[in-house]
């Protein structure tokens, strides 16, 4: 009772028609944490990390098992943009690999947007990449892609969030799954907060981002916040459209996949 009354004069003092859907999704989870004490979702990231690492092998060999390079690249971003498909909080939950096949073929068919193309195009011609990781259990898919990405060439820098916030990956999910040993370097926001905040993200994640040649950002958070500035570089977005709004701004049917650049105004 009391979290939830202090969570209406959050929102009475708070929530206008300007608000940044991620931003206050931070401060609604932030302001629960200091009233309970704890994280309420460290457990649930724990299982998604374990069940995502148990269908690793499988969803690698799906990618291997392609001859051709541009065929694996593809494959890779249908499976990181196959996270947001896959529940991986559901105890007791296996699959084999005629389902995984089966939920790669759905994401094909659900994807609304497609510059996997350009994007794989952009990352022959970086020299680095910024990865900004969504939530727990998908960095594991998300690793897949980023062996693709340093395959043609770039160094890939992961970002994980500087704190926990709601199921997102932090610092410790990141070397519970090994992100270390796929990205060159895992590097953290320098705040606990959804997508991009640049009211609190550090200023070395600041500079790292506004300098950046390529940026991929998973999921919605990330999408929410970082329309909210031009992009400094292309940006890569890939996310699966859960909501309303989302769908419309991005301008595709609710749930549907997208991978959609976004790029500097010339």
């Amino acid at each position: 009772m009391q979290v939830m009354m202090a969570m209406t004069r959050f929102l009475a003092d708070n929530l206008s028609p300007d608000s940044v859907p991620s931003h206050i999704g931070t401060d609604r989870d932030l302001l629960v944490q200091r009233m309970t004490g704890k994280d309420p979702y460290a457990e649930l990231k724990h299982k998604s990390n374990q069940m995502a690492l148990e269908l690793l092998p499988d969803l690698q060999r799906l990618v291997e098992e392609l001859g051709d390079e541009q065929a694996r690249f593809r494959r890779a971003a249908l499976v990181a943009a196959a996270a947001n498909a896959i529940e991986f909080d559901v105890s007791g939950r296996e699959f084999d690999l005629e389902e995984l096949r089966d939920i790669l073929a759905r994401v094909e068919h659900d994807l609304a947007i497609d510059e996997v193309d350009a994007f794989r195009e952009l990352c022959q011609n970086s020299h680095e990449v910024l990865y900004l990781m969504d939530n727990a259990g998908e960095v594991v898919l998300d690793m897949v892609l980023i062996s693709e990405i340093r395959k043609l060439g770039p160094r890939v820098i992961a970002y994980v969030k500087g704190g926990p916030v709601l199921n997102d990956a932090t610092m410790e999910d990141a070397l519970e799954v090994g992100l270390d040993r796929y990205a060159d370097e895992v590097r953290n926001t320098g705040a606990a907060a959804i997508g991009v905040n640049l009211e609190r993200n550090s200023q070395e994640f600041r500079e790292a981002l506004f300098s950046a040649e390529l940026i991929v950002a998973k999921g919605m958070g990330n999408y929410e916040s970082m329309t909210e500035f031009d992009p400094p570089c292309p940006i890569v977005h890939i996310l699966r459209t859960k909501c309303e709004p989302v769908a419309r701004h991005v301008g595709v049917p609710r749930n549907k996949n997208v991978v959609l650049i976004r790029r500097p105004a010339v």
